[in-house]
């Protein structure tokens, strides 16, 4: 472990989903795309509006949780890569910034944090849809 790999410019995970590949040929984004159309079809009534902004209230929370939790785990990683970059290689507390800079770099690859990784793209596209959907009868 050692030397910590220097991780580039990448900023908060929240934001960078926009610009994830699609390797399937349906990606995630589609398939979401048509279960939040399924879920929250084009609305036809005040009741239906108000329940979407409901619905959109409460998922905006968890999304927020999310993103604070990522956000907060690249926001330590970049303060320790800096401590890192300032202190001697050789000494304690180099070895102590390097263990815990490690030790974030395994959380960011386990299966738990890429879920919640995934929950926060799955969220983003719902909160767009439905947002699009309360716009779209606001301007009827």
């Amino acid at each position: 472990r050692g030397r910590r790999q220097p991780e580039g410019s990448q900023g908060s995970q929240c934001s960078q989903y926009d610009t994830d590949p699609a390797t399937a040929p349906e990606s995630s984004d589609e398939r979401d795309s048509e279960q939040w159309h399924r879920l929250y079809p084009p609305i036809s009534s005040p009741g239906t509006r108000q329940r979407y902004k409901a619905d959109f209230g409460q998922e905006l929370r968890r999304y927020k949780e999310l993103c604070a939790h990522m956000d907060g785990l690249n926001e330590r990683l970049a303060q320790l890569a800096a401590q890192l970059d300032e202190v001697p290689e050789d000494s304690a507390q180099y070895q102590a910034l390097a263990e815990e800079y490690n030790h974030l770099k395994d959380v960011k690859r386990s299966p738990e944090y890429q879920d919640k990784k995934q929950e926060s793209k799955a969220l983003r596209n719902k909160l767009f849809h439905i947002k699009r959907m309360v716009s779209d009868y606001d301007k009827l």
